[in-house]
């Protein structure tokens, strides 16, 4: 009889917790399916529909004609030797500017976050300051450094004045190219290691200080590993919006550089979506692989530095 009475009693509690599971599923499906949908609506859909348009092609009447054909991939590498393609020559080109973005960004960076951290003094007069520029729209920022560089520009008739100037460095191109973007991208790259650092446990840093450990020791043994997230999510912030960047380069290449952003943009201009679509998708591709590899790393850095 007592053995009858624990197996019910045992019966109603797994009831009961099951239906408080559901309960609990039922809300959280609530809560997730407006986002849910508004990410499918505005993300999910149309990158679909780009990678389907991919293998189509198009007509002479710009209509698209779905058969199924790998033929604008084949075009992108289409050359002897294939890094000669205009594709392959400005996704490296853009590579490499973004790549200097983000270094640069994470250099200038660093610092800055680590005094912020470390000193609550004028912190929010800072963060305003960094912010202050985004208040206005993005393409007057591009403009204004648009109307620094050039052989006509602020900085190069600054140098003309002072008897060493034009200076190349100031001229459209790369250079421009990345001091734009690193002004657009540096506030994600402070605020992410902002976060980084003042989550670090200094009592680690002052130990390691008493125990006779350098500055640059104490850096790289303590600091960079607890932080190196923080500074993947940074870097992958910086690095995936300069990589297709298209506003700062038009305006600040001077029609000398052809990043692939402004290439993808061009073809949709002359109504070659299909190629257009194949380079986007390659592109979305590429940026997830070095995402992973991004997060891989960090995860190992982690595991090396030891637990946060």
């Amino acid at each position: 009889m007592a053995d009858a009475d624990a197996t019910a009693t045992e019966r109603s509690r797994k009831g009961l917790f099951d239906r408080l599971i559901a309960s609990r599923r039922v809300r959280l499906a609530a809560l997730l399916a407006p986002s849910g949908g508004l990410l499918a609506a505005l993300l999910l859909a149309p990158l679909s529909f780009m990678v389907a348009v991919s293998f189509a092609r198009v007509d002479s009447a710009y209509e698209i004609i779905w058969q199924p054909s790998a033929a604008n991939y084949a075009a992108l590498f289409d050359g002897t030797p294939f890094w000669t393609t205009p594709f392959v020559q400005s996704l490296s080109l853009s590579v490499v500017v973004a790549t200097a973005t983000t270094v640069v960004c994470l250099v200038a960076a660093y610092p800055v976050a680590y005094a912020l951290a470390r000193r609550e003094r004028g912190r929010r007069i800072v963060v305003f300051l960094v912010l202050l520029p985004f208040f206005t729209m993005y393409l007057v920022r591009v403009y204004s450094w648009y109307l620094l560089f050039g052989d006509g520009g602020v900085l190069n008739d600054v140098a003309a004045v002072l008897g060493f100037g034009p200076v190349g460095a100031f001229d459209f191109g790369v250079p421009a190219i990345v001091v734009g973007l690193a002004h657009a991208q540096f506030p994600y790259m402070l605020l992410t290691l902002y976060a980084g650092i003042d989550a670090v446990d200094f009592d680690l840093v002052d130990a390691a200080r008493d125990l006779g450990a350098s500055r640059i020791e104490v850096f790289r043994d303590v600091l960079w590993p607890l932080t190196l997230p923080n500074v993947v999510a940074g870097s992958l912030f910086v690095f995936v919006p300069a990589l297709g960047a298209f506003v700062a380069p038009q305006f600040l290449s001077g029609s000398t550089v052809l990043m692939v952003g402004q290439l993808i943009a061009g073809r949709v201009d002359s109504y070659n979506i299909a190629s257009a679509s194949a380079a986007a998708t390659f592109v979305v591709v590429f940026v997830a692989v070095a995402f992973a590899v991004a997060v891989r790393y960090a995860d190992m850095g982690v595991s090396a530095g030891g637990e946060r």
